[in-house]
């Protein structure tokens, strides 16, 4: 039996990740990896030079094949117009399943409460809107193609070279616990586990599943560990009044929201992939 296409569309910080796992372990796949940037590859995976808003090309081994998109969203409209020419492209293809990484954030704020599958979803930032945006388009895909389809609501990633060093390198004043948020994280080999287990994982319908490392924390408590792993003095401390000033609003954006992840379904389907759930210990393998 041949090989089947793998397609990891919009390929980056993830796409290395998962391209080095696979690479070390034994699979059944013909690794695919379009990208904006054509990169220099292991024996056995394919870089090939793709735009998603601009090029149009007959994408011939698209059929029969399993995608993996994270490409981030077009940031023209508050839709995810680049999924959209993408859904397009491979519109009567036979594709037998597609990954869609999306983000924890189209939940919105929720207090701090314990967030399910099952939970409406209710994004309050641009970023996220655009994210539940091409949720729903690729659900919608998936049933007009008969294609299974997971969404994975990921939270933060972090990871080698996904540290807040250079903050903390400069000292930036950190939230109070008080008055700091509880968030969610994954370490970026754990989410690489969960996304290559999710291409085989036997499923009857589209799944929709939560992805963390199931240890929420204060994001205060996140930059407090960082910096005693480092050995460093930890800066001062400031109210979140006074970080609306300080910070950008990216960084704002992030602490404007709280909420705990349930993972039950995640640790249900794709048992053994967290290996992370110390962040300590997660933090020391990304240094």
């Amino acid at each position: 039996m041949g090989k089947t296409n793998l397609i990891l569309a919009g390929s980056g910080y993830l796409g290395d990740a998962i391209i080095n796992m696979m690479n070390s372990a034994k699979h059944n796949y013909s690794i695919i990896e379009i990208a904006r940037t054509r990169k220099i590859r292991s024996k056995g995976v394919i870089s090939i030079q793709f735009d998603i808003d601009q090029d149009c090309l007959d994408l011939e081994y698209l059929e029969n094949s399993k995608i993996i998109y994270m490409a981030p969203p077009d940031t023209s409209s508050l839709s995810d117009i680049r999924i959209t020419k993408f859904l397009k492209l491979i519109d009567k293809k036979s594709i037998s399943r597609f990954v869609y990484i999306s983000t924890s954030g189209v939940y919105g704020d929720c207090g701090g409460k314990i967030v399910t599958e099952e939970n409406a979803i209710k994004p309050k930032t641009d970023r996220a809107r655009r994210r539940a945006d091409a949720e729903s388009q690729v659900l919608k895909y998936s049933k007009h193609n008969n294609t299974l389809a997971i969404v994975l609501r990921v939270p933060g990633i972090y990871g080698k070279d996904r540290l807040p060093l250079k903050r903390i390198m400069n000292n930036e004043p950190l939230i109070t616990r008080d008055d700091s948020r509880v968030t969610n994280l994954i370490h970026v080999e754990d989410l690489s586990r969960i996304v290559i287990k999710s291409l085989d994982i036997n499923i009857q319908n589209n799944e929709v599943i939560n992805v963390s490392d199931g240890s929420p924390i204060k994001t205060t408590e996140y930059y407090e560990i960082i910096y005693e792993i480092l050995g460093r003095d930890l800066p001062g401390y400031i109210t979140y009044e006074d970080a609306k000033i300080l910070y950008d609003e990216k960084r704002l954006s992030f602490l404007n929201e709280s909420r705990v992840l349930d993972t039950k379904k995640m640790n249900k389907l794709m048992p053994g992939c967290i290996r992370y759930q110390d962040i300590r210990k997660g933090i020391r393998k990304s240094l």
